[in-house]
């Protein structure tokens, strides 16, 4: 049989339990479940986890990996208190998976662990696919994270993911991975069989500021810009610099100056969630490497949506005349 995939969800938020087992049924009422099946789950912070999971559990007999979110999207829309599981299940696909905790204290370690556990399971199998849901937002450094990772992978596999989010709290969050629930862990997942994933990136985000230079920075924490505090160059675009949602609004971008790039087009986006008064620094949610070249970005409903439309315009033109079984969308709270 092909592959099939099923969502279900609830803003069941004070019954736990019985969200579950809501989830549960709307998944069974969708589809039957074949010889391997996964579930991936992104939930909102306040739910009683082992409850959410031991009702899901009750009607679905699968693994489950996934972690919290500040924001959740399926099928039926976008959700800002829920719980959301997309369902795969299929006899041709192979699943992996692993989980490295202390990932803070020796991010290596825990990659390996993670990893080793994910590939062990699919034997002889190559992996086609990583899907990996890093708790670095909070505890490490996200391209070291990664790059542990890529190291294991061959370099056609392509990795995918996002970062656990506990709805702008920035106190922790919580991953996922078949009936554990961890913190300051790596959740990996590889699946391998019958799959050609198809991976697609946009931002829609459009650079607008003055090209400026990271002179100091350390990981994720960006002291200055041209030499001066790097909140006085968010000052000059941004009124309230002290809402952060105001301030996350206009994020860095990270742009690549490589000989030959689209700099206009190749960049990464850096989103500045708050900074320290007393220094000027901006903490940011990923690494700025020292020397970079960086720029505020504008990025209005109109852009998002130009994004994510050349985002479904690409999907479709890859996958040409190809059905199209599962689609996975991470997106960030900066949005």
């Amino acid at each position: 049989m092909s592959i099939q995939s099923a969502t279900g969800y609830s803003e069941n938020i004070d019954e736990s339990y019985e969200s579950g087992l809501e989830i549960g049924d709307m998944i069974l009422a969708k589809i039957a479940l074949q010889a391997n099946s996964l579930g991936i789950l992104f939930c909102h912070i306040d739910f009683d986890f082992a409850e959410l999971l031991k009702g899901i559990r009750e009607k679905l007999d699968i693994p489950i990996f996934g972690c919290t979110t500040a924001g959740e999207a399926n099928s039926n829309g976008y959700f800002e208190e829920s719980a959301s599981l997309l369902v795969v299940t299929s006899d041709d696909i192979k699943i992996g998976m692993g989980v490295g905790e202390n990932l803070s204290k020796d991010p290596e370690a825990a990659v390996l662990v993670a990893y080793t556990s994910a590939r062990s399971m699919l034997g002889e199998d190559k992996p086609r696919l990583a899907v990996t849901l890093p708790d670095t937002g909070l505890t490490a450094s996200a391209e070291k994270v990664l790059s542990f990772l890529k190291a294991h992978l061959d370099e056609e596999v392509p990795m995918v993911g996002g970062l656990p989010a506990d709805n702008l709290q920035f106190k922790k969050t919580y991953q996922f991975c078949n009936h554990g629930i961890y913190s300051d862990s790596i959740p990996l997942l590889l699946l391998a069989g019958n799959i050609e994933p198809l991976v697609i990136t946009r931002s829609g985000w459009i650079p607008i500021g003055k090209k400026v230079t990271a002179t100091k920075t350390a990981g994720n924490v960006l002291y200055e810009i041209d030499h001066q505090p790097a909140i006085n160059y968010l000052k000059k675009y941004i009124h309230d610099i002290d809402d952060p949602n105001i301030l996350a609004s206009c994020p860095l971008v990270l742009l690549d100056e490589t000989p030959g790039a689209e700099t206009e087009k190749n960049f990464v986006i850096r989103t500045c969630f708050r900074y320290n008064q007393e220094n000027g620094a901006v903490i940011c949610n990923g690494d700025i490497p020292e020397n970079a070249a960086v720029q505020l970005a504008r990025g209005s409903r109109d852009d998002i949506l130009a994004g994510v439309e050349d985002a479904i315009t690409t999907l479709r033109h890859k996958a040409a005349d190809k059905e199209i079984h599962a689609l996975l969308c991470f997106s960030c709270v900066g949005r």
